[in-house]
């Protein structure tokens, strides 16, 4: 505002005189002024309506004070109630009255306007804040009083102790979040954010306190207090029925402004409660984590109180700030106790502990791999590792880790370190992948010396197939029955010695059965069930089995039962062992041993018969002597051949030759011999050997070698049959005695007949025809090693 009025000049000096003309021109001149006037105090209202101001004016000689109605209104004054300046200097604030004099008085000094804001002490008892503005009007170098316009602020004021409030607020929770981001313990976090809101909302107690739903209670951890009695330590249960915690667990803030009128505290204990602590209202809010109720944070008056919604709000944020503090803490102190557990663990595990990143470049090692390189802690890191993986090695690994680092997957495998000293040895390569907050980080894994291990396993390799092959030279199987499971484990040397190939063995109890001989089987399972009855723990079995191909096996079984507490039996694991050689060969002793006596008798009778033939036949003792010694050595050659190769493949025609020999003479043909080059195995040689000296021994004592005239015709031819081969072999007598068929079987004939046909499953046929003995045997012949080689 201007220092005076720009009013329009008059003309001192013009002439009072006016025609008529004249004045009908002021008239016109004065109305154009009053319309201006007018207009002009239109918009003049208008601007102070629209800027909610008041108008007014100070008399300096009266001190009466006129002002517009908005300004009276503003004041609590009827439009034409009468006001002094005394009275309006009584509704200044106190506190603001030397400053607004001050202005005035400044004003007037320099003849300038003066710009104030104050308070106003309204008529009812509120306090209001006005923004005033004016200046003097001047009549020479007096001023003679003040105008000017009046405007509540009291929005305006609101407005900016908002935002005052908002910055302080502000500041509070960046320099809280500073405080607390430089704390490690969390139960200092709790204590500080209480003391700090509690200072800053002027209140008198403020805690943090956790929910444990397990046990149902709220524990109060951590209290700040203004001198009440602390709650520090306070364990509430979650129903106790006041009702604050049920809201709380509702996700909503419990805001209580006077204790002792809210009805949700009307319960006399509850009452008690917050008396003996001297609270009378509060600020609660909950922290929800994960849907949960985790903790609360709240914040007691000793007095009754209004809680705004910012200071609600500004609780909310300290105590999730506060919440995320802590968890901080936690987290990073879980992880340093990890770390502390994970280097522990790495320094004392005997293996190679490392960390490697999504490009397989080391990031940790611990001291072992250090020490195993020779590398120092710095050059152990990196793709070094790769420098002491076996060349041969690296090479596998670097196709195989192409797709391990493509689909970040798990790998495992075995490679040669080269250690310090340039030696290669073999570890195990473990490796799994880790994520950090869902971020892949790369493999944690070990790699465990086994080079011990390797070479064990070689060793136990090689002892295995030996004891492999030595059990199964020796024809010994061992079996492990779980009697429980019935599940029944059988080696690779058990299923060979029952024809079976490997690992086609049933697994249980039939298929052990079903090997067993049908005639041998029900008495060994009364054997077994015998000593499961009398709870014997040694089994002892002798029994025939019936492989695959029909052959048959004596088995002997030495094994050992394990029972349990009530005495039922829960395993048995024993060794199965092939006797069928020495079984043969103790068949083939006693069979040897009855042949002994019966060739002893028969040498005598051969000898006896070469003796009469030879008399006969000799015209002197000389001729006689050559004749008898010559059919004694032939007769010797064919023991010999029959005891000393008995083991060994022979001749045929040569086992004939040989027992025939001494009777031949060339003069009279006496002998024929006509066949194929046959080799007899052992096992069919001895009993066609024996059946030939039977026919021999029978020819020369009763057929047609004990006469002048008899010949013996022996033939034989092999014929082909599938994978085998049939021998077809006859003995046919003729010129000597008359033949009649014996009263019965003598012991020749009977060892004939059971050698021929147990031993060789040969057809025999013994036709006594009258002119002379005719015998045929046909048979398969053998294929392979004898089967009753004592040599082997």
């Amino acid at each position: 505002m201007s220092n005076s009025e720009n009013l329009p000049a008059l003309d001192k000096s013009a002439p009072l005189r006016r025609s008529a003309g004249s004045r009908e021109t002021d008239k016109q001149r004065i109305a154009e002024l009053e319309r201006q006037l007018r207009v002009s105090n239109g918009k003049l209202r208008m601007a102070l309506d629209i800027g909610k101001l008041g108008s007014w004016e100070r008399d300096l000689e009266t001190g009466e004070i006129t002002g517009s109605a908005e300004f009276k209104a503003y004041l609590g004054l009827k439009p034409d109630a009468r006001l002094t300046y005394a009275e309006l200097e009584a509704m200044f604030h106190p506190a603001d009255v030397e400053r607004i004099n001050q202005a005035v008085a400044y004003a007037i000094r320099t003849r300038t306007d003066f710009n104030i804001e104050h308070r106003i002490l309204k008529a009812d008892g509120s306090v209001g804040h006005v923004h005033v503005r004016g200046g003097a009007i001047y009549e020479g170098d007096r001023p003679t009083c003040f105008v000017g316009v009046l405007q509540d602020i009291k929005e305006r004021q609101r407005i900016r102790e908002e935002m005052d409030q908002a910055q302080r607020r502000q500041e509070f929770l960046l320099r809280l979040n500073d405080q607390l981001s430089n704390i490690d313990d969390q139960y200092k976090i709790m204590e500080v954010a209480a003391r700090d809101l509690c200072e800053l909302l002027k209140a008198d107690t403020a805690g943090y306190g956790e929910v444990y739903e397990d046990r149902g209670v709220v524990i109060v951890e951590r209290e700040w207090s203004r001198g009440l009695i602390s709650n520090e330590g306070k364990v509430e249960k979650l129903d106790n029925g006041s009702g604050i915690l049920k809201i709380l667990e509702r996700r909503q803030a419990a805001i209580v402004n006077d204790v002792r009128t809210d009805p949700r505290l009307g319960d006399p204990a509850v009452q008690a409660f917050y008396s003996t602590i001297n609270v009378r209202s509060c600020c609660a809010v909950p922290i929800h984590k994960n849907g949960r109720f985790t903790a609360e944070f709240y914040v007691y008056s000793s007095v009754p109180r209004d809680w705004t919604s910012d200071e609600v709000a500004l609780v909310e944020d300290v105590a999730e700030r506060t919440w995320l503090a802590i968890e901080k803490v936690r987290a990073e102190t879980n992880l340093r106790e990890i770390e502390a557990r994970f280097k522990l663990i790495a320094e004392s595990l005997p293996a190679l502990v490392w960390i490697v990143d999504p490009e397989v470049r080391l990031t940790y090692a611990n001291e072992r791999w250090v020490k195993f390189s020779g590398l120092s802690p710095e050059e152990a890191l990196g793709h070094s590792w790769m420098q002491a993986i076996h060349p041969d090695d690296m090479a596998r690994m670097h196709e195989e880790l192409k797709s391990v680092m493509r689909d970040h997957t798990p790998y495992t495998t075995e490679a040669r370190y080269r250690s310090h000293n340039g030696v290669y040895r073999w570890h195990i390569i473990q490796a799994e992948p880790f994520y950090k907050e869902g971020t892949f980080c790369g493999w944690v894994g070990t790699s465990v010396d086994i080079q011990d291990l390797k070479e064990t396993e070689a060793a136990l390799r090689l002892s295995e197939e030996r004891l492999s092959l030595a059990q199964r030279a020796a024809g010994i199987g061992v079996y492990d029955w779980d009697m429980i499971t019935g599940k029944i484990v059988w080696t690779a040397e058990q299923e060979h010695l029952f024809g079976l190939e490997p690992g086609t063995f049933k697994g249980d109890i039939s298929g052990w059965r079903e090997r067993v001989h049908p005639e041998d089987l029900p008495p060994v399972l009364k054997i077994m069930e015998d000593t499961e009855r009398r709870r014997e723990t040694e089994l002892n079995l002798s029994y025939r089995i019936v492989r695959p191909d029909k052959s048959i096996r004596f088995i002997d079984t030495t094994s050992v039962y394990f029972y349990d507490d009530k005495g039922t039996p829960t395993r048995l694991v024993g060794v199965n062992i092939d006797i069928t050689r020495y079984k043969q060969a103790e068949q083939s002793q006693q069979l040897l041993i009855r042949e002994l006596h019966h060739r002893v008798k028969n040498t005598l009778a051969t000898v006896q018969a070469i003796v009469g033939s030879t008399a006969r036949t000799s015209s002197s003792i000389d001729e006689f002597y050559q004749g008898f010694v010559g059919r004694i050595v032939s007769l010797a050659r064919t023991h010999n051949l029959l005891t000393e190769d008995l083991w060994q493949k022979a001749d045929l025609q040569e086992l004939v030759a040989t027992e025939l020999g001494p009777y031949e003479d060339e003069a009279r043909n006496r002998i024929l011999i006509e066949g194929p080059d046959v080799e007899l195995p052992s096992e069919a040689a001895v009993p066609v050997g024996m059946a030939i000296h039977e026919l021999t021994t029978n020819a020369a004592k009763h057929g047609a070698l004990s006469t002048f005239g008899g010949q013996v015709e022996v033939r034989w031819h092999v014929e082909p049959d599938g994978e085998n081969a049939i021998l077809h072999f006859t003995w046919t007598e003729h010129g000597g005695p008359r033949v009649t068929a014996p009263a019965r079987q003598g012991f020749g004939s009977r060892l004939l007949q059971r050698v021929l046909s147990a031993q060789l499953q040969a057809q025999v046929n013994w036709d006594f025809r009258e002119k002379g003995l005719h015998f045929s045997m046909t048979m398969p012949m053998p294929r392979g090693a004898p089967l009753f080689n004592p040599d082997r």
